[in-house]
């Protein structure tokens, strides 16, 4: 037995092995059955054996659906969601996509059955393949509200997570084939307020959506503002004719550092010796008080006017 290859086996499967895997490495039917009936070695899966010494995790869960399943299979949907990660949002579902000839059902493991997994779609995540963010997105269409698909989107995309071009792509090619959840990534990228531009942060996104929401025009974003060859700001949004900046800040982000703290003071101060009027928004505000922050946008700028 090769006992080398056996542990860089297990290591790098999160203490997984398949049975042949485990002949591979040298040992016999009934060495394996021995070190499953003495507990040493449980059995998730059909053909799929843990070791009891490793911890169970969700990547752990999801890697022994993979290995049951064989290629091609995928973590995607609300899965790969979970890989990807979104604020706010836990899952212990593991959700795979396999090909469309397979059959075969698992205990605790959502399967889809799909014939376009294509290598461009999947990515590595660990010891995992998952579906792309851009498919990720589509997928999720089909199996949560948009108010998620929503979130998903601004967030990856300020992460850099996605790029437009990519999800756009997929929405071309999965609408050729009829793919459910392609009408809601669609739509929701259509309607963003920003339209192609990328906030710093899905809060940033949010104030550009209320605005529009409620019919105020919309503000340039990313405006930068300088004094002779000096920067002073790049603002978050701006009216630069009425001089009216608008500011997001999350909690807790310009309170970690006193550094920080001082300097957004310091920038404001700047801002108002050179005639800018500065509206901040903070994240609670924004989320349950939309129509008052449009309704402050509205009167500054009939001020200004």
């Amino acid at each position: 037995m090769d006992d080398d290859e056996l542990r860089r086996t297990l290591g790098r499967q999160v203490g997984l092995i398949t049975r042949r895997q485990a002949r591979d490495c040298g040992l016999t039917d009934r060495q394996i059955d021995l070190r499953v009936s003495s507990g040493a070695w449980k059995r998730p899966h059909r053909g799929v054996l843990r070791d009891a010494a490793f911890p169970v995790t969700y990547e752990q869960r999801a890697l022994a659906g993979l290995l049951a399943l064989g290629p091609p299979s995928v973590v995607s949907h609300r899965g790969a969601l979970a890989v990807w990660g979104v604020r706010g949002f836990a899952s212990s579902l593991v959700e795979i996509s396999t090909g469309p000839n397979s059959r075969r059902e698992l205990l605790n493991v959502t399967i889809h059955r799909s014939s376009d997994l294509d290598a461009r779609w999947v990515r590595p995540a660990g010891p995992l393949l998952v579906t792309s963010p851009a498919r990720t997105l589509v997928d999720l269409g089909a199996v949560v509200a948009p108010w998620l698909v929503r979130r998903c989107l601004e967030e990856w995309l300020s992460t850099r997570v996605l790029r437009f071009d990519d999800l756009e792509t997929a929405l071309r090619e999965h609408g050729r084939r009829g793919r459910r959840g392609v009408g809601v990534a669609r739509r929701l990228m259509e309607s963003r307020a920003l339209g192609t531009a990328v906030a710093d942060s899905p809060i940033e996104a949010l104030l550009a959506e209320v605005l529009a929401a409620h019919g105020v025009p919309a503000p340039v974003h990313h405006h930068v503002v300088c004094r002779g060859d000096e920067v002073l700001a790049e603002l978050d949004y701006a009216y630069p004719k009425e001089k009216v900046a608008l500011e997001v800040d999350g909690y807790g982000i310009h309170l970690r550092s006193a550094r920080i703290f001082e300097h957004d003071r310091l920038r404001q101060n700047e801002l108002e010796i050179e005639g800018w009027a500065v509206l901040r928004f903070a994240t609670a505000t924004l989320s349950t008080r939309p129509a008052l922050v449009a309704s402050q946008v509205k009167r500054l700028l009939a001020v200004r006017r």
